[in-house]
């Protein structure tokens, strides 16, 4: 962020914060209220999005931001409150959160929203998106099918198209 101040790079760094870090709670080692404020350090301006799953509140801040540092402003750092509802991995069974916690986050996910702001603003049919909906678990189905029937890719893959000639 440093040098990307110093040049007044055109970058949005973007922190999404789940309130944890592995189990952790992010309020047990930061010494702040929010990551956003850290930007203020580097002559950064922070932005806080307190509902990080609503998509057009997300939209509305990111059009504002991409203005602003294609003007030559330099960069922004952007933070989204938001939530996993699982824990950090498979090995993870939450048990640092409360049903309670899990649930009310819950009650505020993003995609639900959006469905329903769409449906009350005439922008697409319960069936318009049951069929998305229909389309999109195919398409994963389909790509896990896939990986599972590849072939290991090799060691030397690795460094296939690290570098643009």
């Amino acid at each position: 962020m440093n040098m990307a101040s110093i040049w007044k790079l055109p970058v949005i760094f973007y922190s999404i914060n789940n309130f944890y870090g592995i189990s952790t709670p992010i309020s047990s080692v930061i010494n702040i209220d929010y990551n956003y404020q850290r930007a203020s350090a580097y002559g950064v301006p922070g932005h806080l999005i307190e509902d990080g799953n609503d998509l057009l509140a997300v939209c509305n801040k990111f059009v504002e931001l991409v203005d602003y540092v294609r003007s030559g402003n330099g960069p922004v750092l952007v933070e989204s409150l938001t939530y996993r509802w699982y824990g950090h991995s498979t090995s993870d069974p939450g048990k640092y959160r409360t049903k309670q916690e899990v649930d009310e986050w819950k009650k505020k996910d993003p995609i639900v929203k959006y469905k329903k702001y769409m449906m009350e603003n005439n922008l697409a049919s319960e069936e318009e998106l049951d069929d998305i909906d229909r389309k999109s678990m195919d398409a994963v189905e389909a790509s896990v099918k896939f990986a599972m029937e590849s072939p290991e890719p090799t060691l030397e893959s690795a460094f296939e198209d690290i570098f643009a000639d």
